[in-house]
């Protein structure tokens, strides 16, 4: 006889897994900032390049917003030279459009950039395509000092 296997275990299993997967050398990622999958961590090696994936801690002041305890994992899109704009509360990375630049969030007013900056030597800044992501557009450039990990994909949905 087959047994069916419900929502709630199924949503259950995929929990445990991200808790267990989200080890040292593993991240599990289903937020939809970068796609969904696991992630091997490597170390970062300089010079880092405009594409590649990595983790962060959370900036402080994105903390109302994500835990402390779970880095963001984020695509590299602007490195030293770049230019990267606030215009018609958008952002604009290498005149390229990464979508909106919300005000708020859970209730609570989001910083931003604004203007237009140059991503400095020693720094990257983060960013991604999809809504609401908490990117670099709100807690500006990192310095690649500050990056923990290098996620490379093993398996993506």
């Amino acid at each position: 006889m087959q047994q069916r296997i419900n929502r709630s275990s199924v949503v259950l299993g995929l929990c445990m897994l991200a808790a267990v997967g989200s080890t040292r050398f593993y991240r599990v990622n289903i937020s939809s900032s970068v796609p969904r999958g696991v992630y091997r961590l490597a170390p970062v090696l300089p010079p880092v390049q405009r594409g590649t994936l990595v983790l962060v801690p959370t900036p402080a002041v994105m903390l109302p917003w994500h835990s402390r305890w779970l880095p963001l994992l984020k695509r590299v899109e602007g490195i030293a030279g770049d230019e990267i704009c606030v215009q018609e509360n958008r952002l604009v990375v290498r005149g390229d459009d990464f979508g909106p630049i919300f005000h708020e969030a859970d209730g609570k007013a989001l910083p931003r950039l604004e203007g237009c900056h140059i991503v400095q030597a020693g720094e990257v800044f983060l960013a991604s395509r999809a809504a609401r992501s908490l990117d670099g557009r709100y807690f500006g450039p990192v310095a690649v000092s500050a990056l923990l990990w290098q996620a490379v994909p093993v398996v993506t949905w």
